[in-house]
């Protein structure tokens, strides 16, 4: 085993829970800082065994830039001697908490790849999603960025947000290629449980009107010179995202922090998501609280259906191993939903706008 190429650090505070949000985050904790560093870094050197040299990091959350860059930075240094050579480094960060001056030290530090959750460009979508960020803060951090020397920039959408005209997306759409940035993530709402939206009885977009705006949303971008290389995510030549590519390639990746999952060796780990515990463990030099469960080959195979089929790429079946209704391949294919070239399984065109529901013809999900 060569070592882990892949780590995800988890820095989950936030100013405030955004209306669609279930994630792992902890709303007014900042004082608690510190000592999660403590932790995170704790955790690290634990797991710093089953690292080899990394090509990918990813510091999620969470709002990442609310660490503040001493925070960062010490992050940073410890991680710095695992990097290998031409390391994509990524952070997520909102367009209210980075200015000039911290984008220059998120670059010099180390971070190669930013990604700026701007969700809209229209106010009244964004009050519906709880953003703090205006569309000119969202501006201004793209320039920022740019000023800094990031050449690898990333800004995430949302569509099928309950309010949202034909127009409204049409506007976005422009605002985001005004904007030139190298990579797009561009998600449909999902209400999900235990989400403000959740709890208020927000309804899903009609699902024809869904099914509209994606269609939209991909051409829309491909006309622009972007490639649609992965069912929600956007790119111009070069510009995909590594570290989401071994995600959906279903390669080892350790994550640290709170909530944060590990696949390696064929076992998967799960931090607690509580704060607390998490800070406590590791402060007196135990393992976070987790769960850890070995993959058994019926889930391997399963997942790798689930995230091979989302790329563009197509998908190795001799990697895959085969699906649970085989005869189901005959009839996609006919359908003009799927092709096959020896080995290699590619949606077609169609296919991939159908995703969901040809992944449910070919493989059992409990």
């Amino acid at each position: 085993m060569s070592g882990v190429a892949h780590l995800y650090a988890h820095l989950p505070f936030c100013a405030s829970r955004c209306g669609y949000c279930a994630f792992v985050v902890h709303v007014g904790a900042l004082g608690d800082r510190d000592a999660y560093l403590d932790a995170l870094l704790a955790e690290l050197d634990r797991e710093a065994g089953v690292l080899g040299p990394l090509d990918t990091v990813y510091l999620g959350g969470g709002t990442p830039t609310l660490m503040r860059p001493r925070r960062l930075r010490a992050l940073m240094e410890r991680v710095g001697p695992h990097l290998a050579p031409g390391a994509e480094v990524s952070i997520e960060a909102n367009p209210e908490t980075v200015d000039a001056a911290a984008l220059r030290e998120l670059r010099a530090m180390g971070v190669t790849r930013l990604s700026l959750g701007v969700q809209s460009f229209r106010p009244h979508l964004l009050r519906a999603l709880d953003r703090a960020a205006t569309p000119d803060q969202a501006r201004a951090a793209v320039d920022c960025a740019r000023a800094a020397g990031f050449d690898d920039l990333s800004i995430d959408l949302i569509f099928g947000v309950p309010g949202q005209t034909p127009a409204d997306l049409e506007a976005d759409l422009a605002d985001a290629l005004a904007l030139g940035p190298d990579h797009l993530s561009w998600y449909e709402l999902e209400i999900k449980p235990g989400s403000a939206l959740a709890r208020a009885g927000t309804a899903p977009v009609d699902e024809d009107e869904g099914a509209d705006a994606y269609e939209r949303i991909v051409g829309g971008l491909e006309e622009h010179g972007y490639r649609w290389y992965e069912t929600a995510n956007f790119a111009r030549p070069g510009h995909e995202c590594r570290h989401s590519l071994a995600y959906w390639g279903a390669a080892d990746y350790l994550g640290i922090g709170v909530g944060a999952v590990s696949t390696v060796a064929g076992r998967r780990r799960r931090n607690n998501p509580a704060l607390a515990p998490y800070i406590g463990a590791l402060a007196a030099g135990d393992a976070p609280p987790r769960t850890d469960e070995g993959l058994d080959a019926d889930l391997v195979r399963r997942e790798r259906w689930m995230l091979g089929l989302r790329l563009a790429r197509g998908m190795d079946l001799g990697w895959a191993g085969p699906p649970d209704h085989p005869q189901a391949l005959d009839a996609l294919e006919t359908a003009g939903l799927l092709r096959r070239d020896g080995a290699t399984l590619t949606l077609t065109r169609r296919g991939r706008f159908v995703q969901n529901a040809i992944l449910h013809e070919l493989m059992e999900y409990a």
